[in-house]
């Protein structure tokens, strides 16, 4: 940003420097707009990342990738670009799988566990996944329901595989020694539920907008 005494300072001496002068409040209004376009072009700038874009800026990047926005929020619509492009790279594979959901989500990969339901010893079945570990905290961040989670997931997969349940892990865990006071972050919540571990759940099939993937 541009600053009234650094710009007069550059003057040569036969003009007034000092501020209140008519001089000075009239390169004032010119550095308010100055500064103005420095912004804008800050802006301009910084929207040029899938992370910071906002509203019709994100459609243009979505239009570019061939990723429609449909009835997604910024939010859920940069995960869907993230997603889009990581797919793009993507061989249907289970570790691919698993790449993608970490750049999408912005988590890491062994965050993330899917197993092939074909091995199942309880519930066997020839195409399908089942996706094991899913942080909840990311899908809460990124507004994305579990029912659109397993749409994402069932895109990434080969052709005719399905998703049979998704297991969503929280933070919450019991005391490490039994008849010892523990506190940690990832305990019981306090009064005001401030803090405390999250509990986990298992994916209920409910009615979520479509994602456009």
């Amino acid at each position: 940003m541009f600053k009234l005494p650094d710009v007069m300072t550059l003057l040569p001496d036969v003009i007034s420097k000092e501020g209140s002068s008519r001089f000075g409040a009239l390169v004032e209004v010119w550095l308010k707009q100055m500064n103005d376009i420095a912004e804008t072009l800050r802006v301009i700038s910084e929207w040029k990342a899938i992370d910071k874009a906002e509203g019709s800026t994100l459609e243009d990047i979505g239009g570019n990738v061939g990723q429609p926005r449909g009835q997604a929020s910024d939010e859920v619509y940069r995960m869907l670009l993230r997603s889009k492009l990581a797919r793009m790279n993507a061989n249907g594979s289970l570790d691919s799988v698993i790449q993608v959901l970490a750049l999408a989500l912005q988590a890491e990969p062994h965050e993330f566990r899917l197993t092939e339901q074909h091995s199942d010893p309880v519930q066997p079945e020839p195409a399908a996944v089942h996706v094991s570990s899913v942080p909840y905290e990311k899908l809460n961040s990124a507004g994305l329901s579990p029912a659109q989670f397993i749409t994402l997931v069932e895109r990434l997969v080969a052709a005719g595989v399905r998703v049979s349940q998704v297991e969503l892990t929280g933070t919450f865990a019991l005391a490490s020694v039994a008849d010892k006071l523990e506190v940690s972050e990832y305990g019981l919540a306090d009064e005001l539920m401030t803090q405390g571990g999250t509990l986990g759940d298992l994916y209920v099939p409910g009615d979520d907008y479509k994602l456009p993937i």
